[in-house]
């Protein structure tokens, strides 16, 4: 199923951004904002300059392309939304103006959720430093920059060009105008699927292409727990999901994924022992999660209401029933694994609002479209998977048949 080794220019130069990316956040997170950070933007610069050289791959050239649109897309429209204005701009400037990671750690703003990770903020302030000045078009774009690691990564998964094409139309179907506007939820399910796509490991592949997955899957996983608060959920997800195909394929316990999502998580534990010295916290955590669970569940009507609002624009729910058949014929592990970490976050997202402690209908309106993108990308990538199989696998099948 894979092509991706450590020889591919296209994968080398998304793992170089990665790397650039966390090296940036590292550098801040000792407090060192200002030229180091902005030298590992540079570099991840130099490395989506290197990344052209994979034009040539016909899956790679969908998603070189899709990405230069949506940068001069992102360059061209204001940030006038809410959640990027009071959230993530809010944030990104007082990083460049403080020259701290941590300055929204002393609660300024409350309302612009201070427990919230740093890293897309971080990225922001850093893209305004190189410039020389603050404004809140620029640094927005630039995060735009960072959808093409995950895509570069996500194509080399896929065996044709034709199906990473149909991807990328995926991508901007579900992203939107998410994917340019300032909001995270398009990052997460763009990051979720790259996670998912490389740690589902070929059983064959060299012992260069092997330790290459392995760093590559650590640094998504760990750019996924760094976005916003639910990016963790969905790492946590990948990996177990991950980590238990494998099992079942290669019946055998996969130590070097386990120590590679270990080591995913190091940033983000960091973050929050941050956030917890700083004695903060979040609306949703300091409530009485249970409470609020128990009185809305045997309420039919709030669970009905909340089905609606998130399957509201889903033309994925009948790719559901799809993927469930085809699982079943073509035992695709990648498809089954984007299954099952879809309906698995969706059953979290489902819980989250039955245990909101907002008005349910007021919390639905602002967010449940937004939040179930990494549910239908992640749908549409298993679907896409078993398309891009059909012609492997129907031979075996009929192999199969034959013999039987």
């Amino acid at each position: 199923m894979f092509s991706l080794t450590a020889t591919d220019g296209g994968a080398r130069a998304a793992l170089g951004m990665l790397a650039g990316v966390l090296l940036c956040y590292a550098f801040a997170a000792f407090g060192w904002v200002g030229l180091p950070a902005q030298i590992a933007f540079i570099a991840v610069l130099a490395c989506a300059v290197w990344s052209l050289l994979a034009l040539r791959d016909g899956r790679a050239a969908w998603m070189v392309g899709i990405v230069a649109v949506l940068l001069v897309l992102a360059l061209g429209s204001p940030t006038d939304e809410w959640d990027p204005r009071s959230i993530w701009m809010l944030h990104a400037k007082r990083i460049y103006l403080e020259n701290s990671l941590y300055a929204q750690l002393d609660n300024y703003a409350i309302f612009s959720h201070n427990d919230y990770p740093s890293l897309m903020p971080l990225w922001s302030a850093t893209a305004a430093k190189v410039v020389g000045h603050w404004n809140e078009i620029f640094p927005k774009a630039a995060a735009t920059l960072l959808l093409l690691p995950p895509l570069l990564l996500i194509a080399r998964s896929l065996r044709t060009w034709w199906v990473a094409g149909l991807f990328a139309v995926a991508v901007l179907e579900v992203g939107g105008r998410y994917l340019v506007d300032g909001y995270m939820d398009a990052f997460l399910a763009v990051y979720a699927v790259a996670a998912l796509a490389v740690a589902i490991q070929p059983r064959r592949v060299g012992a260069e292409g092997q330790w290459f997955n392995l760093a590559a899957y650590a640094a998504l996983s760990a750019v996924l727990t760094l976005i916003k608060n639910e990016g963790a959920v969905l790492a946590i997800l990948v990996g177990l999901v991950a980590v238990a195909t494998v099992l079942l394929r290669d019946r055998r316990i996969p130590w070097a994924l386990l120590a590679a999502f270990a080591l995913s998580m190091v940033p983000l534990v960091a973050w929050k022992l941050a956030v917890a010295g700083a004695d903060l916290g979040n609306d949703l955590a300091q409530s009485d999660l249970k409470g609020q669970l128990l009185a809305r569940l045997p309420d039919l009507t709030q669970s009905v209401l909340i089905l609606k609002a998130l399957l509201r624009s889903a033309a994925w729910v009948p790719l559901v029933l799809l993927l469930a058949l085809w699982a079943r014929m073509w035992r695709v592990p990648a498809a089954r694994a984007a299954l099952a970490v879809a309906l698995a976050y969706f059953g979290v997202l489902f819980a989250v609002y039955l245990s909101t402690p907002h008005d349910l209908v007021w919390h639905l309106a602002t967010s449940a479209k937004r939040v179930a993108l990494p549910v239908q990308l992640l749908l549409m990538y298993g679907v896409l998977v078993l398309l891009d199989q059909w012609k492997q696998a129907a031979p075996r099948q009929r192999a199969g048949e034959r013999n039987a």
